[in-house]
């Protein structure tokens, strides 16, 4: 009787998790109890292979599983754009722009950070960190944007604190631990998993801690009388003791200012730093791109003077080279996740309420019916014939829609600046020819490598 029933049993469960579960959704990749199609994933880091391999075996629109929770995959641009991308704009986005954070305050903020990088490179001249100079530049550009300081001598200290727990979230948030950990309650309570949730908690907590303090220090500076902000939050509280008493009121509380920093702080830091460090591994394993680069500043520029936003249009190459980085680099191989509050129809599949939807946009930035041989450098996809820079609709490192990255417009006009002032002044090498490896994490980031600095105008 026993066995009449264990049988059954497994029987009914196989049934659930091989079909039942599976009925309403979009066909995908036969999933695994307990960790759907994780070791795919995983197996074949950081999962560009997977992904595409499912685009190509069940269609743009799939399903796959991480653990028991089912994610929706759109993997085609077209369709992305039909889905995603509505009417309306990016709440964070337009709060950035009210809040002083323009072109012009922007880029002055940068060019500051361009010439302390510049020195520092040009002082250490050989077997340089990239990694460490471009994080410290980055990070230096938001928190002033954000606080209105820089990472100096002084608060060299806090960077390093933030810079190392920000990083272990980078990794861990893609470790399998924590995923399966989020995706079951049993699990994460488990001793050895709980303990190394727990220490992501306590990094995310470094952040967050951070923040609070900023934003408590700013109160207590703050003065409501006048105007003029110098940095994002000092803006935010002015504009939120403006609007008390008023219907827009509501808008404005603490944890929205926190949440606004702390995905600028993080995400901004991580992909720009993580952008600008693949363009140093591309351009030094394709020699012939520097050459290019220098040619088009000897030839547009014509001195030694410092790059800025108003030369861009006329570095199509440069900006060439950037885009071609942005692609080939993919920092995300799973985009962020979506849930849709009722049901849609997407190519005649009807996706219930409540389903987790992925813009996937890793399969568009390799999709070689318009990117033909993917995985190749080529700064010329970004070329017109005449040699004029040719915008690529399909070229979304930022996402799409409503959820795209708030940072977007700084980060683009920070890989501009550093990396077109970099080569105006230096002509770079590397002893070791830095590794084209991925390293899997919520972002993929480039093996440790060095590089030596030569000036090129004396």
């Amino acid at each position: 009787m026993l066995q009449i029933l264990f049988a059954a049993f497994i029987t009914l469960y196989l049934f659930y998790e091989f079909y039942w579960k599976r009925r309403n959704f979009p066909p995908g990749p036969t999933p695994l109890p307990i960790v759907g199609n994780l070791l795919e994933v995983l197996l074949k880091s950081p999962g560009y292979e997977a992904y595409q391999r499912w685009k190509r075996d069940f269609g743009a629109v799939h399903t796959y599983w991480i653990c028991g929770l089912p994610i929706v995959s759109i993997a085609d641009y077209e369709i992305i754009k039909e889905t995603f991308i509505k009417d309306g704009e990016n709440l964070t986005l337009h709060t950035l722009r009210d809040f002083g954070m323009g072109r012009n305050i922007m880029e002055e903020r940068v060019m500051i950070e361009v010439d302390f990088l510049l020195e520092r490179l040009a002082t250490q001249k050989e077997n340089v960190y990239m990694q460490n100079e471009f994080d410290i530049a980055v990070g230096s550009v938001i928190n002033n944007i954000l606080f209105g300081y820089r990472f100096d001598e002084e608060h060299l200290h806090e960077f390093d604190l933030l810079k190392a727990a920000l990083r272990q979230l980078v990794y861990k948030l893609q470790n399998p631990l924590i995923i399966l950990a989020s995706c079951s309650p049993i699990i994460k309570s488990l001793p050895f998993i709980n303990g190394f949730y727990n220490r992501l908690l306590a990094d995310r907590d470094v952040l967050y801690g951070f923040v609070r303090k900023q934003i408590a220090e700013k109160r207590k500076q703050i003065n409501y009388g006048v105007d003029s902000s110098e940095d994002f939050v000092e803006s935010y509280l002015k504009e939120w003791e403006r609007k008390k008493g008023t219907k827009q009121e509501e808008f404005y509380f603490e944890q929205q200012l926190e949440a606004v920093i702390f995905d600028i702080w993080t995400a901004g830091m991580e992909t720009t730093s993580n952008t600008l460090t693949w363009s140093i591994v591309y351009i030094m394993n394709n020699p012939d791109v520097q050459t290019k680069i220098h040619e088009e500043l000897d030839r547009v520029i014509r001195s030694d003077r410092k790059i800025t936003m108003s030369d861009k249009n006329s570095l199509p190459y440069t900006n060439a080279v950037i885009s071609e980085v942005q692609r080939l680099a993919n920092l995300v191989p799973q985009n962020l996740c979506r849930l849709n509050s009722e049901e849609v129809v997407v190519k005649g599949y009807k996706i219930p309420a409540g389903t987790i939807m992925v813009p996937q946009i890793c399969s568009v930035l390799y999709d070689e019916k318009i990117f033909p041989d993917p995985y190749k450098f080529d700064p010329n996809r970004f070329l017109k014939p005449d040699g004029s820079y040719q915008n690529r609709p399909e070229l979304v490192p930022f996402s799409v829609g409503k959820r795209q990255c708030a940072g977007e417009g700084m980060a683009k006009l920070e890989l501009y600046s550093f990396l077109a002032n970099l080569f105006q002044r230096f002509k770079i090498s590397c002893k070791t020819l830095p590794s084209l490896e991925k390293t899997m994490g919520t972002v993929v980031t480039s093996k440790p490598y060095y590089c030596d600095f030569e000036e090129r105008h004396k």
